[in-house]
């Protein structure tokens, strides 16, 4: 991958100085190599740090970029000595060719750290809170990331006898079919192959419970914990795993205690449209069916990248069916407040409901 060039062009899009051309060059290399979506996200983060050139510190930065997504990367990439948790005191003023010359002063620094993360992860694809992509991978095979999610697989998922890809989170996948290479997606709960299908699989760490939705053609999935036991879905069915929740230290620990059911997966009526709500979210439609507030607080914080705290029981208590589109969050909550009466706060990231 022509990594220089890239990071080049990423920096002349951030400082708006990219001409139509060279946006269209970058939205090509980016679609050849969907792992530089990594790059975007890192200079996007030296941009809001808007350092001075003459105090720019490439190594601090990115610790403090590791820091902040520690659960992305290995934890030997991150260095002792640095604070990245501490906030600048004053942020500096610069114009956007300073920008640029900064980003490419940090260039010989960012490839070098870049090739020990990738050396040690291979591919892997990251989708913050509020965010969704799409990529396909080098098989072939097409695949949805949701909010909050991450995907990562070899170099060589082409040339390995089973594709194996590792999953954090939730993703929608349309596998290319091989008939002598069967497509493996594995989850900290569950382990799901196919030869070439189209389903979803949803599996937060956080949460107790876990799921896959198959669309069309068939999968074989099985529990981590009884992986001698193989199940086998049809179209339109939905397998769900839900664990005994007990939290400890913020945390969903897993349990002997588990329920697992496979349902049909019927499409929600929600005004003049139909959706199918475990796989709505692909298509940039949040969708909810009969859901409290509580039950929703999740979805949404992934969703629009917010911060919820529910102080009244009541409101939390509420029951909401619906889908949100193109709302932001403030619109997603005044049309909440239409169906049920609550009072809401939102101060930049943080949304207070009373």
């Amino acid at each position: 991958m022509d990594r220089s060039r890239i990071i080049e062009l990423l920096a002349r899009k951030l400082a708006g100085e990219a001409n139509s051309s060279e946006l269209e060059e970058l939205a090509s290399l980016i679609s050849r190599y969907p792992d530089s979506v990594y790059y975007e996200e890192l200079l996007g983060q030296l941009w809001e740090e808007s350092p001075a050139e003459n105090d720019l510190d490439m190594d601090t930065i990115y610790q403090k970029h590791l820091r902040k997504y520690a659960a992305d990367f290995d934890a030997d990439l991150l260095l002792p000595g640095t604070y990245p948790d501490e906030e600048p005191s004053t942020k500096k003023s610069y114009n956007a060719f300073a920008t640029i010359a900064i980003c490419l002063v940090a260039l010989s620094s960012l490839l070098y750290l870049t090739k020990r993360t990738v050396a040690k992860t291979d591919t892997q694809i990251v989708a913050g809170k509020g965010v969704r992509k799409n990529v396909r991978l080098p098989d072939g095979t097409m695949v949805w990331l949701n909010s909050d999610s991450k995907l990562s697989y070899s170099n060589k998922i082409s040339q390995q006898k089973k594709r194996i890809v590792h999953l954090q989170g939730e993703a929608f996948f349309d596998v290319a079919h091989r008939d002598h290479q069967p497509f493996i997606v594995k989850t900290d709960r569950m382990c799901v192959k196919v030869l070439g299908t189209a389903f979803n699989v949803k599996d937060y760490a956080l949460e107790s419970s876990s799921e896959a939705t198959l669309l069309r053609g068939s999968i074989e999935l099985s529990v981590n914990e009884r992986a001698q036991q193989k199940i086998l879905l049809n179209p339109s069915e939905k397998f769900a795993l839900v664990e005994g929740r007990s939290k400890k230290n913020g945390k969903a620990p897993r349990s002997a205690d588990m329920t697992m059911t496979i349902a049909h997966v019927l499409p929600i009526t929600i005004g003049d449209e139909q959706y199918i709500e475990e796989t709505s979210w692909k298509d940039n439609t949040l969708v909810f069916k009969n859901e409290t507030l509580e039950e929703l607080k999740p979805r949404l914080e992934r969703w629009f990248n917010v911060k919820i705290h529910i102080e009244s029981r009541q409101a939390g208590s509420y029951r909401f069916t619906g889908a949100f589109k193109k709302e932001e969050i403030r619109e997603a909550m005044t049309a909440l407040q239409l169906i049920k009466p609550f009072t809401f706060k939102l101060k930049e990231h943080d949304l207070i409901i009373y």
